[in-house]
């Protein structure tokens, strides 16, 4: 496959930056983060590449840049906490400006002049208008906003150094993305939705700053926009500037864009849908207001969903709430969930004669059988995810799928082991279907039903789209196996390039004896 695009996310290890990476990579383009941990989670990367440097590290961020090759990079990295902001403000003026600033210095000294800034709704201020456009006066009212605002103006300045740049300012973020890869997940948890259902979970009240706001109800009206429909956003916003570079290469650019729902909802609106989806009584507390909180901030999206075709698909409210509660609900359950190792069939476990309708026909490769007992000793459960094309295309009946793992099933009973599960695309390849790797759905829905951390779990394949589809799932590791199509592969992608299916379940236990040795050091 020729990805369209090579990006790097410097802030890919948070919520706003991973979950754009999980679209960037469900459409198709090759992703690396750049990220400090600071307040992003190594469990959380997404991607064919992660280096931990804060953004204005020059020499690593332009080793990075001119070995990769980047036809962009798109920013997530600034700290974000009002309160924060108002107590600390020198550190998010070393932090959100000087830092972007050696960022983008370094950008131009590699030659790479296409960038993404993550803005906000803050550089407004408390506008006291019913919808924000874009060309309002920007009166920040806390230090996190006159950074933002700060880095804007600081971009529109470079436009005459040759960089195109695009700032996207955020109302709400909110949700987490439909695979449930990436949610919010910070330490502390500033946000709205987030705090509310995790009350519900710790079964405490849910804190309410302020409640004297004039507003109808005295509580903050924010607009909450799904995070992603920010990431399609981001996408939208990179294409228009790589269309403006082939259009004039050598002419820089800045331009900044709302991207909200356009609907504005009080804090005890949100509360009162939450109670809804979480079908379950709240306790509301209420506190002094917080420092620097606008009464109303609610997004004029024209702008955008006229120049980027920005529009919010899923920023219904219960739908935000709905998919954020998953999240919590997931991250409460995270010790107890399984792992796997999620296999292709034809080529990895057995001999690919091209569209097996048979099951006579199944000749296992040497030794796959006790791999994968010893897998399932280990405490992984094996799930099959493959391309069954035959089926579209009228090359193998349906129900000859059933014989061929039941036979596959009763091989692997010899050694005390069977497939737990079969995840398969039936598809044409030419239906357009979203399951056919190297999508990732094959694997998201087989985790959902086993309920199975793909952090703690592994993709096996022969072929350069099992790589991908691992990656793109955001499995802990992808495995390529000479076999099959493995022989002549070139993927790169790769954790480990093994020469069978036996060698790559060796390495998976070596890693977890590896592990346990950390542990225990």
């Amino acid at each position: 496959m020729i990805w369209s695009m090579k990006l790097l996310v410097v802030g890919g290890a948070g919520y706003v930056g991973g979950t754009t990476c999980a679209w960037l990579l469900d459409q198709g383009h090759e992703v690396w983060v750049l990220d400090d941990l600071s307040t992003g989670h190594r469990e959380a990367v997404l991607g064919y590449g992660f280096v931990q440097a804060r953004a204005g590290d020059h020499k690593a961020v332009l080793e990075l840049l001119k070995r990769e090759k980047f036809n962009g990079v798109m920013h997530f990295a600034a700290k974000s906490l009002v309160a924060e902001s108002v107590a600390k403000p020198d550190l998010y003026r070393e932090n959100n400006v000087q830092q972007t600033r050696q960022l983008l210095e370094t950008m131009l000294e590699a030659g790479v002049r296409d960038f993404i800034f993550s803005s906000t709704a803050a550089i407004f201020g408390d506008p006291s208008v019913d919808r924000i456009t874009e060309d309002l006066p920007k009166k920040p009212k806390n230090p996190y906003g006159e950074t933002k605002l700060e880095v804007e103006k600081m971009l529109a300045e470079m436009a005459a150094r040759g960089l195109r740049s695009v700032a996207l300012r955020y109302f709400n973020a909110a949700g987490a993305e439909p695979g449930q890869r990436v949610g919010e997940w910070h330490e502390p948890e500033s946000h709205l939705i987030p705090r509310i259902l995790k009350s519900v979970a710790e079964n405490r009240p849910a804190e309410i700053f302020g409640s004297d706001y004039p507003t109808p109800d005295g509580t903050c009206v924010r607009d909450y926009i799904h995070v992603w429909d920010l990431a399609a956003a981001h996408e939208a916003a990179l294409k228009r500037i790589l269309a403006a570079r082939d259009a004039n290469p050598e002419k820089g650019s800045f331009e900044a864009f709302n991207l909200g729902s356009e609907n504005g909802f009080s804090v005890l609106e949100v509360v009162d849908q939450c109670e809804k989806v979480v079908e379950k009584k709240i306790v509301r507390q209420m506190r002094e207001r917080r420092p620097g909180d606008p009464p109303r901030l609610v997004a004029d999206s024209s702008l955008a969903q006229k120049t980027l075709g920005f529009r919010p698909q899923f920023s219904k409210l219960p739908e935000i709430i709905g998919s954020a509660w998953k999240w919590e609900q997931k991250r409460a359950r995270s010790k107890t969930m399984r792992r796997a190792v999620f296999l292709d069939r034809d080529g990895t476990i057995n001999e690919d004669p091209g569209y097996l309708s048979d099951p006579e026909q199944l000749r296992l490769f040497p030794g796959v059988d006790k791999a994968l007992g010893k897998l399932h000793a280990a405490g992984y459960l094996l799930v099959v995810v493959s391309n069954q094309s035959g089926v579209g295309r009228g090359l193998i009946p349906e129900g000859a799928l059933a014989h061929i793992h039941a036979k596959l099933d009763r091989i692997l009973e010899t050694h005390g082991t069977r497939i737990d599960r079969y995840e398969l695309c039936l598809h044409h390849p030419e239906d357009g279907c979203d399951c056919r790797k190297p999508q990732p759905k094959l694997i998201l829905n087989a985790a959902e039903a086993l309920d199975v951390d793909l952090k703690k779990s592994y993709m096996i394949g022969d072929k350069t789209s099992d790589i991908q589809a691992g990656i793109r799932a955001g499995c802990k590791g992808t495995l390529l196996v000479r076999t099959g199509e493995g022989i002549k592969s070139r993927e790169t992608g790769a954790a480990f390039v093994a020469a069978s299916l036996v060698e790559a379940a060796n390495w998976i236990l070596e890693q977890d004896t590896k592990a346990l040795e950390i542990a225990g050091s």
